[in-house]
């Protein structure tokens, strides 16, 4: 197990010392931030790279006073990055690589277990629990009782274990999870374990990924959160779509290139899209 900390400037700065929590603060879940969601979007894709190219991309999105460190052990990596001035902490799970074979083993473990409310993939699950005592103990060291905005975010592999991610993080009294965002996420457990959810949750889906049919629906799987829905034109459409919209969207991108399903995994793929939308 190894562990990297750094400051994406690469220079120390003094920082304040943060105000007592106020206790009577309470709880603000927020709708849909497209700002945020392209800014996940983007610190999701920096997840698949080393540390050196996941620092540039920090200072990309105009954040280069954030904190940040690699969690890691054995297959299983996570990104917490987070900075004193705003208050704010975000948990970025790797995805599937496919050259990993424990990446794909773990894809393959759709058995379901018992998760912390309800039914969980096995792989999934057994993924985040390699880093996860990790990732809590740092952001309990981090907000050391003080108030901190949590987002949690991943793509494929990522986007599941972020759901798990935050489905634990969101019973802990002195967390506030504010959002998770996932991009091109599978199902990750049963119909109890994800109307436990308190957390508002924002599953993108860039048109027919096919990561996100799978494990299919009648193994007792379901999506978790509100469908954030891409089509082939890059337009966004939240909520309940209608089956038209995603019928016609596949047939077309049938014909549109070869393994369309495939490509629209990509996470490249969805930053660009959703950069583009205004």
């Amino acid at each position: 197990m190894s562990q990297t900390i750094k400051k994406a400037s690469g220079e120390p700065r003094k920082i304040k010392e943060a105000p007592k929590e106020d206790k009577t603060k309470r709880y603000t879940y927020p709708e849909y931030s497209h700002d945020m969601c392209v800014k996940l979007a983007a610190i999701s894709a920096a997840a698949y790279r080393t540390k050196k190219a996941f620092v540039h991309q920090l200072r990309a999105l105009n954040m280069p006073y954030y904190e940040y460190e690699l969690i890691e052990n054995d297959n299983a990596q996570a990104y917490v990055v987070w900075g004193e001035e705003d208050k704010t902490i975000i948990i970025a799970w790797r995805g599937t690589e496919p050259g990993e074979y424990k990446d794909v083993l773990a894809d393959l473990k759709f058995r379901k277990v018992s998760g912390h409310e309800g039914n969980v993939h096995r792989g999934f699950k057994g993924y985040v629990d390699k880093v996860y005592e990790d990732v809590y103990q740092l952001v309990k060291k981090i907000t050391r009782d003080h108030w901190y905005n949590i987002y949690v975010t991943g793509h494929s592999l990522g986007g599941a274990s972020a759901l798990i991610c935050t489905n634990r993080l969101e019973d802990i009294e002195k967390f506030h999870v504010k959002a998770c965002y996932t991009f091109g996420s599978p199902r990750p457990g049963g119909w109890k374990y994800a109307n436990s959810f308190k957390t508002n949750v924002y599953r993108v889906r860039n048109n027919n990924d096919l990561v996100t049919k799978v494990p299919p629906s009648f193994f007792g799987y379901k999506h978790i959160g509100k469908l954030c829905y891409l089509d082939r034109k890059g337009k966004m459409h939240t909520g309940q779509v209608k089956w038209w919209t995603l019928f016609s969207n596949w047939f077309l991108g049938q014909f549109h290139r070869i393994g369309d399903g495939l490509r629209d995994h990509s996470i490249g793929e969805y930053y660009q899209i959703l950069k583009k939308i205004k």
